[in-house]
């Protein structure tokens, strides 16, 4: 009798276990999504620049795109970023967000061989949206982030990642909120003497996308919140 008490004990917390689990990392899905979405849009940093003329002025498409030619892990979004000042873009990247575990999301940050064949793609119809993986570079940077009051919060200090010249770092600090993006890149010498590190506030021009409909109501009934009851 003892014995099969013990039994369906340790079945029972297997099974709460596994059950934790599940919602756990169907949360965590949810917001790999939502933290991809409130970094796509237009932004710019006009606020900052009228309390600070001295900042310039820094516009920044963010699109989701399609990357072709990569066995990118399950459940990643890929995001376009395009920063221009003066009319000319001067930084592109590719952000990827995705999840190794079920609390903590990443950020990796690619480089590409060939920008300027991608300059305006926010802009291009959404078949064309897409990108090459033949199309990166080696460089691969990660930023860490955690949900804090409604907001993601992210760095990657005091590691950082490697520049273009030899002994160099780039440390960086982000915070992505529904309207806004407060992003920090220092960047480092050999010496550790810091080279450049102006925070730039981007504040959101379009309206806020959010996850689907479909995807809110399946991560709600894995939690157990959007079942019926039978007697409904």
């Amino acid at each position: 009798m003892q014995i099969n008490q013990l039994k369906f004990c340790t079945l029972s917390a297997l099974l709460l276990s596994v059950t934790f689990a599940q919602k756990s990392h169907a949360a965590t899905l949810f917001q790999v999504e939502q933290v991809s979405q409130w970094f796509t849009g237009l932004f710019d940093n006009t606020k900052q620049v009228a309390d600070n003329p001295m900042i310039p002025q820094v516009t920044m498409s963010n699109c989701p795109v399609k990357l072709i030619g990569s066995d990118l892990m399950e459940n990643t979004e890929t995001v376009y970023l395009e920063q221009t000042t003066g009319g000319f873009p001067f930084r592109v990247r590719l952000y990827s967000f995705f999840s190794n575990n079920d609390s903590q999301i990443t950020i990796s940050i690619s480089r590409f061989l060939n920008e300027t064949s991608l300059f305006g793609l926010c802009d291009r119809p959404e078949s064309e949206q897409f990108i090459n993986a033949t199309n990166l570079d080696d460089f691969n940077c990660e930023v860490n982030l955690s949900f804090v009051s409604n907001t993601y919060v992210g760095t990657n200090d005091p590691e950082g990642c490697s520049t273009t010249f030899p002994g160099g770092k780039v440390v960086s600090d982000i915070v992505i909120k529904s309207n806004s993006i407060d992003s920090l890149d220092r960047i480092f010498d050999g010496n550790g003497n810091l080279l450049f590190g102006t925070p730039i506030t981007f504040n959101r021009i379009e309206s806020v996308p959010e996850p689907s409909v479909l995807f809110g109501l399946f991560i709600l009934s894995g939690l157990g919140l959007g079942k019926a009851s039978k007697h409904d």
